[in-house]
């Protein structure tokens, strides 16, 4: 199971539980744009990997592991949107889908790198709060934002 896979599955679910409280198959299948059936075969995975709790006809939430992660890619998603626009002057048609293909490729140090450079962002352009970075990290800037 490629790891974009995952962040995106992972990211979706925290979007939808954040939202509904609960993501639920249908829900997912739409916001990824795939079928229901894929849905299911990835959540049967995710749960195996202790990153979801599943509950059959009902739907799916993060374990701590999952939202670990799932506000990881939600960090970096927000923080290189924050960089497109304000220091590449990317268009803001243009900025979410870049952000998306970057978020999984650009490691945790890149991200921290990019925070401290933008002197800590707290909000990405289209006025989302900005996950705070992990707080065993030193970053000065996140510590401040707590």
């Amino acid at each position: 199971m490629p790891k974009q896979d995952v962040e995106e599955y992972l990211e979706a679910i925290l979007d939808l539980v954040l939202e509904k409280n609960l993501a639920r198959t249908t829900d997912l299948a739409q916001r990824l744009g795939i079928s229901p059936s894929s849905v299911t075969e990835m959540i049967q995975r995710l749960n195996k990997n202790d990153l979801i709790f599943y509950k059959p006809y009902k739907g799916v939430t993060l374990t701590k592991k999952g939202l670990n992660i799932a506000n990881k890619i939600k960090r970096k998603h927000r923080i290189v949107e924050v960089f497109l626009s304000e220091y590449l002057y990317i268009t803001p048609e243009k900025i979410h889908d870049e952000a998306c293909r970057m978020e999984h490729c650009i490691s945790n140090e890149v991200t921290d790198a990019l925070c401290k450079m933008m002197e800590g962002p707290s909000i990405c352009p289209c006025g989302k709060e900005i996950p705070k970075c992990n707080p065993d990290n030193n970053c000065d800037i996140c510590k401040r934002r707590r």
